[in-house]
């Protein structure tokens, strides 16, 4: 399920955002998406290697 919001960034952000949907081919709604999903993905790997590493 999609669920449509409203955030408001930077005009840096924004034109960074748009330059990276562009080089990967996507719209700024998954650039956004993407950026979130892999930045949580890593902030995860990197609990789990800390609980294993102590």
């Amino acid at each position: 399920m999609k669920k449509r919001i409203n955030i408001t960034l930077e005009d840096e952000v924004i034109r960074r955002v748009d330059r990276y949907a562009e080089e990967h081919f996507t719209s700024r709604s998954g650039a956004i998406t993407r950026l979130i999903v892999e930045a949580t993905a890593q902030t995860k790997e990197k609990a789990a290697e800390q609980r294993r590493t102590g």
